[in-house]
């Protein structure tokens, strides 16, 4: 399986995956609780109009959160660092779903999935906006960063606006896995008949102009979709007894790799080239090419390729390191992070 279905392998079936001033601080989080109630009384399936912080109005509710940017080569490894926007109900640490292409804004989530969960938009300068939403699966955005995509607790398809936080209702779905967007504002994702039962997830492309869907691959199972920079598409996907990669493009569909069985959370480089994979618990692998043998990058999961294809960001016990295709360490955190403008996987 693929980190394009991130933290939704839960619902995929086991068989097919290995895988200062506290009296304005209180009232301020008085506000956002009565008003989030409000909105969840009033219609679980519609999205609550969005709450806008200013930096300051942050601070003193104790949520800042704070983007910082390191650069790991060419490419950008964005560290973001929450203060305390845990839900006080769950006190769950708040979920990474979407980092603009730039870097200058993300979207996390106080929860993954259920029904209802609050929805943070934040950006590099300290401002933040938050919506209630039908639940939350996952996001993308626009590659302008205007937008972005949201896949609710239903599976239904949002578009969320950047600024102001304006929800737009796109499709029912169900769908699951992070959208990706293309320039022309379209988006990839995984049709499913059912969030609770995917049995069956077929790569479609949706075109919220029209709402048209087109299904883009054969794959009865795919599990994520990378664009590539020839502008041809690598999906990967399951086949009995073993996961495979293939690129979507004018000559059809040909093989990039079959990775045997035991392979999950599959990442490809934009030059379709390299693969990286977790194997059996054994750390993550790398391939370089077609027919080359995989070898070890180390301990780690969940491997991400930069925007620029030459490091890859793991997971590695509570945090995530940048490692080269070597394997050697680049950078280290203890925090939310992923590399901008990645697509595909976000650990």
């Amino acid at each position: 399986m693929s980190a394009f279905l991130g933290a939704h392998a839960r619902h995929l079936p086991s068989g097919d995956i290995r895988r200062s001033g506290a009296l304005a601080a209180i009232s301020l989080a008085a506000i956002l609780l009565v008003a989030m109630l409000a909105i969840g009384s009033a219609s679980a399936g519609l999205p609550s109009a969005a709450l806008r912080l200013s930096p300051a109005d942050a601070a003193r509710a104790g949520s800042t959160i704070q983007l910082l940017p390191r650069a790991v080569g060419s490419s950008t490894l964005l560290e973001v660092r929450p203060a305390a926007i845990a839900s006080a109900a769950t006190g769950r640490a708040p979920s990474l779903l979407a980092i603009s292409p730039d870097g200058s804004q993300v979207a996390l989530a106080d929860k993954v999935g259920e029904l209802s969960g609050s929805l943070t938009i934040a950006r590099g300068d300290g401002e933040q906006l938050r919506l209630q939403l039908p639940g939350l699966l996952a996001a993308g955005f626009a590659v302008d960063g205007a937008w972005l995509a949201v896949v609710d607790g239903r599976g239904a398809l949002w578009q969320v606006d950047a600024r102001s936080g304006r929800a737009t209702s796109l499709a029912d779905g169900p769908f699951l896995g992070s959208p990706i967007a293309a320039a022309d504002g379209s988006l990839m994702l995984l049709s499913v008949p059912s969030v609770e039962a995917p049995y069956r997830s077929r790569l479609v492309r949706l075109t919220p102009s029209t709402g048209s869907v087109t299904t883009l691959s054969d794959d009865d199972l795919a599990y994520a979709a990378f664009p590539l920079s020839d502008g041809s598409v690598a999906v990967v996907a399951h086949q009995p007894g073993r996961t495979v990669v293939r690129q979507i493009g004018p000559r059809g569909e040909p093989l990039l790799a079959d990775l045997g069985p035991g392979a999950v959370n599959v990442a490809v480089a934009p030059d379709g080239r390299r693969i990286a994979f977790e194997l059996g618990g054994s750390g993550v692998f790398v391939i370089d090419g077609p027919g080359a043998s995989p070898r070890s990058l180390g301990v780690g999961s969940q491997p991400c390729f930069a925007a620029d294809g030459s490091s890859l960001l793991l997971r590695r016990g509570s945090g995530s390191v940048a490692v080269s295709l070597e394997g050697s360490l680049l950078a280290v955190t203890d925090r939310l992070a992923g590399f901008a403008g990645a697509v595909g996987c976000l650990p």
